[in-house]
């Protein structure tokens, strides 16, 4: 093999059965991802990704509607999903589907929805399979860093529609086009709104140094796309809550949630962890800064304009589509949105919804097409040393090829996020089983109220009702939920906590609790310093001063008499019995 064939595979210069090889890699490549999670997800009857725990639960409701009556944080959770979202849930159901079950196997779908499309829109760009092939390993690689697609909820849909909307909007196929914007909308709003951008910018064109319209067909199909997101848009620009108004920047800024240790941590005086890299915060995928330039795309994505520029040197350059201006353009739009959400903040819902995903997703088109520019130049050169042998030169131009191509398929192996190791699952392990099976043995209108961690996993492993959930239960961004909800932690805090039963005994009858989960060391003062308390400091600081002084809350000292069940576990736990406390 000469240079001069190797570097075929590099342009456009092959056939289309090697282009679908390419696209089979790909796929290839994305399954050797995605399968061992799959697997990993049924390899144990407790298993749910972290955020499916709050936004799936509740679409149990599908398959029986009589569960989860008058739950406050199931209805709440099932108005906010996006139409598009919970329709395909339900769909699922009707043909035999569990949502829990569809829920494990909806991630591997749309990861190889979202490979084909890169790899078609990265050939708009530069029409070289394996550029394109590079684009989809790299995009590939970044959701796997990520809980986003494995999670199942809306912001999954947002990896296979947004390049399926580039893709047909560079190919001006108006229809796929046109369902792609209302699909956007149907399961992520905020991405619509980048699409529209977009859309606006490319009304205009620059030519002799001037700025005018686009050709008036042009004009016409671009006025089509805004339009159709203009009217997916309406009804939640329409709709009102039944949940409050949202959360302004003035009361958030005073809520210990949304602070540094909050549940919903937002505001920092950090200006990387606010403004660039903060998880709700930031223009740029937390992962990015939190393992720095380890992932190629940063900078090879940033490359393009500059071999681009440089094109009488980068032969290859010269072939990249006019349509490669897409990249800019989403960049300007999601910066543009990404300031208008913290000016408006919350009324927006978050800024990093207009950052993170486009931007991982031009980044990975863009990084792809400049590695391929800058390895052809690379062998190039190569060919132009006439001092090598021929077989000296194609031997080192394979053997770069194949140590660019190892090292980026191994790369993720080596990289950790949050404590885990690639691919990222986020998956919640269930660890009391003999709580779940006695829970889901109950009648389906019971309720529990606890304030330990395990509360999260009750909804989704016992398909009963919980009477508050922590973390990603008790949102703010809607004041009179979040109001709702925190006043109901206070309450089972008080209560459980209370120097006698009578104080325990009126939060039961209160709201009609029938059991209550605790971890057994809930009366150690450590306990004090878990992720629930952070929310109420002052509640906390009285709570250590009463047990710092002996005084245990009345249900530590309570007789094993109402203890239904009990597990010994790393972190033990127990079952009460509300109806038998009420006897004591």
């Amino acid at each position: 093999m000469d240079l001069s064939y190797l570097r075929k595979y590099l342009t456009s210069e092959v056939s289309v059965q090697q282009r679908y090889l390419w696209l089979g890699l790909s796929l290839l490549v994305s399954l050797s991802y995605s399968i061992p999670v799959l697997l990993r997800s049924f390899s144990y009857p407790y298993l749910m990704q972290d955020d499916a725990r709050q936004h799936v639960f509740w679409m149990q409701r599908f398959l029986d509607p009589e569960l989860f009556p008058n739950d406050l944080m199931a209805d709440y959770f099932q108005s906010v999903a996006p139409w598009g979202y919970s329709t395909l849930y339900w769909l699922a159901t009707q043909i035999g589907f569990d949502p829990v079950v569809f829920n494990k196997l909806l991630p591997s779908v749309l990861v190889l929805i979202t490979s084909v499309y890169v790899f078609l829109a990265t050939m708009q760009f530069l029409p070289s399979p394996v550029a394109a092939f590079l684009s989809t390993v790299l995009l590939n690689q970044n959701l796997w860093l990520r809980d986003d697609v494995i999670s199942g909820t809306p912001v999954a849909f947002v990896y296979p529609l947004f390049p399926a909307f580039l893709y047909y909007m560079m190919r001006r196929s108006l229809l796929p086009y046109l369902g792609a914007i209302v699909l956007l909308g149907l399961f992520y709003p905020q991405m619509v709104l980048v699409a529209s951008g977009i859309l606006f910018l490319r009304l205009f064109t620059f030519k002799n140094r001037r700025l005018g319209l686009a050709p008036a067909s042009e004009l016409r199909f671009y006025l089509l796309g805004i339009a159709a997101a203009f009217f997916v848009m309406l009804p939640y620009a329409l709709e009102s809550s039944a949940y409050g108004p949202v959360l302004t920047r003035a009361e958030g800024q005073n809520m210990a949630t949304l602070g540094t240790n909050g549940w919903s941590r937002f505001f920092r005086n950090h200006f990387t962890k606010f403004w660039i890299c903060g998880k709700r915060s930031g223009f740029l995928p937390p992962e990015w800064c939190a393992i720095s330039f380890a992932l190629p795309q940063i900078g090879l994505g940033l490359v393009l304009p500059l071999v681009i520029w440089g094109r009488k040197r980068f032969t290859l350059a010269q072939q990249v589509s006019p349509e490669a201006l897409v990249v800019p353009q989403t960049l300007i739009v999601s910066v543009a949105w990404f300031s208008i959400a913290h000016w408006l903040l919350f009324r927006l819902h978050l800024p990093n919804r207009y950052g993170e995903h486009s931007v991982r997703i031009v980044m990975a088109l863009s990084a792809g097409v400049a590695l391929v520019i800058v390895g052809d130049r690379a062998l190039q050169w190569l060919e132009e040393r006439q001092f090598f042998s021929g077989a000296t030169r194609a031997f080192a131009g394979l053997a770069g090829t194949s140590l660019v191509l190892t090292v980026l398929l191994v790369n993720p192996y080596q990289l950790e996020f949050e404590r885990e190791m690639f691919p990222i699952d986020g998956y919640a392990k269930g660890i009391y089983p003999p709580v779940y099976e006695y829970l889901s043995a109950q009648p389906k209108d019971i309720l529990v109220a606890s304030i330990s961690p395990e509360v999260n996993n009750l909804p989704s492993f016992t398909n009963r009702s919980i009477f508050v959930g922590g973390g990603g239960f008790v949102l703010p961004y809607h004041v009179g939920y979040f109001h709702e909800v925190e006043q109901r932690l206070i309450d089972n805090i008080v209560a459980q906590y209370s120097q006698n039963l009578d104080g325990l005994k009126q939060f039961i009858e209160k709201y009609g609790i029938d059991y209550l989960l605790t971890d057994r060391d809930f009366a150690n003062p450590a306990y004090l310093r878990g992720d629930v308390f952070f929310q109420f400091p002052i509640l906390r600081d009285r709570l250590e001063e009463q047990l710092a002084q002996g005084k245990l809350p009345a249900l530590a000292t309570l007789a094993p008499t109402c203890l239904v069940v009990e597990v010994d576990n790393v972190k033990p736990v127990q079952l009460f019995d509300a109806a038998c406390i009420m006897q004591q």
